[in-house]
């Protein structure tokens, strides 16, 4: 059984895979094409590209940002990927900068922000609604034309979802257990607590397992005892939360 973040993966090695052959079939060596060091730049290159990072971040959001690391990409263009963290109050905030020499940035602090401020309340609120085993791969998705439409002080990601904001969308994958068959109705209240919470678009991915599992051995094979999938994925204001039957999946 493969999950949706195993697919995904699964594209990106075949992506990989494809680039590779045809490199082999052009008669060129990977080694002129992909040097052994991709992150390899001169000392001048990586303190240019450093500062211009750090300013992009104070100019945007009137943060210090503190470099971690640099990366240099020599096959798609010599784009930058700049890897660090600013202090919001008491929590760091670790994301990433790409600069596409001269003007060209791309950022993912609020995102990241956001994640950091509504992981606990998400893995709180499955606990309290779902039997829930793990918590797997929360992440967002913004829209493409509002990108970056938040800079300077970010607002707290509760507040962006209190005004409404329907550009920013939800993932997020859950493992569970059946809890005597009464899994769907418990993911319909997980459901409704979203909706409350004023989300809009939604992918969620939620494996049930018989209850059995918990007291399995931990070398046992889990995928054996998954019972059902659901893939539920659209406006949650929208979605029937009391008719999940059309995005079930029996694995069994």
């Amino acid at each position: 059984m493969k999950k949706l973040w195993d697919r995904l993966r699964s594209d990106v090695v075949s992506s990989i895979m494809l680039l590779m052959l045809a490199i082999l079939v052009s008669g060129c060596s990977t080694e002129t094409l992909l040097p052994k060091n991709e992150s390899h730049m001169t000392q001048t290159e990586e303190k240019t590209a450093k500062e211009k990072v750090i300013q992009y971040v104070k100019r945007t959001y009137q943060k210090n940002f503190i470099i971690t690391d640099i990366d240099k990409d020599h096959v798609m263009g010599g784009y930058y990927d700049i890897h660090g963290f600013v202090q919001d109050g008491k929590e760091k905030t670790t994301f990433m900068v790409t600069w596409t020499p001269p003007n060209g940035f791309r950022d993912s602090y609020a995102l990241a922000k956001w994640s950091n401020e509504l992981e606990p309340w998400m893995k709180e609120t499955a606990q309290k609604t779902m039997d829930l085993w793990k918590m797997e791969n929360m992440t967002y998705g913004y829209k493409d034309n509002v990108e970056n439409k938040y800079t300077g002080d970010v607002p707290s990601v509760f507040e962006i979802l209190k005004r409404g904001d329907k550009d920013l969308s939800l993932v997020v994958s859950f493992n569970i257990y059946d809890h005597r068959g009464q899994s769907q109705a418990l993911i319909s209240k997980f459901l409704n607590e979203l909706k409350k919470m004023n989300f809009n678009e939604v992918i969620i991915e939620i494996f049930v397992y018989d209850d059995k599992l918990k007291t399995a051995s931990k070398n046992i094979d889990t995928d054996k005892y998954a019972i059902y999938r659901y893939n539920i994925s659209g406006d949650i204001q929208k979605i029937d939360i009391n008719n999940l039957d059309q995005y079930k999946t029996d694995l069994r």
